[in-house]
């Protein structure tokens, strides 16, 4: 008896050593990252409108099945600072398209990681720290209605001086630069153009032919669409599309120059370390062929990349020097408040 019993009291030892072993390497998975036989999941927000992230999403979703895919779209204003007020703590893993200068604030704030990708991009596009990953770029375009002028009797502006003309008083609608990069670089360009005083001075007269100042930068486009607006300062690649469509839009370049910008794809620097899987994520849209879907405009950041859509013999850019300094934007963030909010 004695000699079942030291048997027994042998194998319950041993069964509790195997146990406690075996939940000495069983540690909770990363948090974003699936337990053995879970789901994989990433947090998403984006700047891309529905359209485009339905295509996006069919694309992650056929690379990644089963995998639990998450993407919400916030204007580029509205999106950085929710990343603000959430910190560390936020439960987005991605960014997708913010303008370079929201990316660098919120470089320069701490809230994004580095995370160098297989991809080579053009050098004037490139981070040294790898933290701000170029995605593509895209221009101002001055967008009209063909219908609407024609029944209002308006010629077709050349210029921007042309838009300070009353006979287009009403008829213009532009991005609120406080919550559109779009918005926010047709003002760092004029400002470049001009000079600060003139360049202030230039916008207090336009203010007086403006119809609205939109939340993003899609309202221009939309809106000259529907025949709601004559006139609207907004994306170049949307326009081009328009015009594609058969819609009565003419999407027409300012003789002085596009402003321009470039958008981003980011990391963000939760207090968890960043899953396998969102890492995966990350490798896929940073890849030519991840850039050829999450790219929405016309010019490229990539070496040896393909530019698309139509442009005139003497399109030209601006001079966007500022366009990724956080401080910069701040400055003009508080002085467009000052004088129009």
């Amino acid at each position: 008896m004695k000699h079942w019993s030291k048997l027994l009291t042998a194998a319950l030892a041993a069964a509790l050593c195997l146990g406690a072993l075996a939940g000495c390497g069983n540690t909770p998975p990363a948090e974003g990252s699936a337990p053995p036989g879970g789901k994989k999941v990433v947090n998403i927000l984006s700047c891309n409108y529905e359209e485009q992230q339905a295509a996006q999403l069919e694309w992650l979703r056929d690379k990644f099945p089963g995998a639990e895919i998450n993407m919400t779209y916030l204007s580029s204003g509205k999106l950085a600072a929710r990343i603000q007020a959430e910190g560390r703590s936020t439960d987005t893993d991605i960014l997708l398209s913010l303008s370079s200068g929201y990316a660098n604030t919120l470089k320069k704030e701490g809230l994004l990681r580095a995370y160098t990708p297989d991809t080579t991009y053009l050098q004037e596009f490139r981070d040294p720290d790898s933290v701000v990953l170029p995605n593509g770029v895209w221009a101002g375009a001055i967008m009209v209605n063909t219908n609407e002028l024609q029944k209002l009797g308006l010629p077709e502006p050349a210029s921007y001086e042309d838009l300070l003309n009353p006979i287009y008083k009403g008829q213009i609608v532009m991005s609120n630069p406080n919550s559109s990069s779009t918005g926010y670089f047709f003002v760092l360009g004029i400002l470049n153009l001009y000079g600060e005083e003139a360049g202030w001075e230039y916008f207090d007269k336009l203010r007086e032919n403006i119809m609205l100042f939109g939340e993003s930068g899609s309202v221009p486009s939309s809106m000259v669409e529907m025949g709601e607006a004559a006139i609207g300062l907004g994306i170049d690649y949307e326009g081009l599309l328009l015009e594609e469509q058969g819609k009565p839009v003419k999407t027409l370049f300012a003789e002085e120059g596009a402003p321009y910008d470039f958008d981003t794809v980011l990391l963000v620097n939760r207090t968890a370390e960043p899953s396998d899987f969102v890492l995966e994520v990350m490798k896929a849209i940073t890849s030519p062929e991840g850039n050829a879907v999450f790219n929405n405009y016309n010019l490229t950041v990539l070496e040896g990349g393909e530019n698309r859509g139509s442009y005139p013999d003497n399109f030209r850019y601006l001079n966007m020097e500022g366009i990724s300094d956080p401080e910069v934007k701040a400055g003009i963030s508080a002085k467009w408040s000052e004088r129009y909010e």
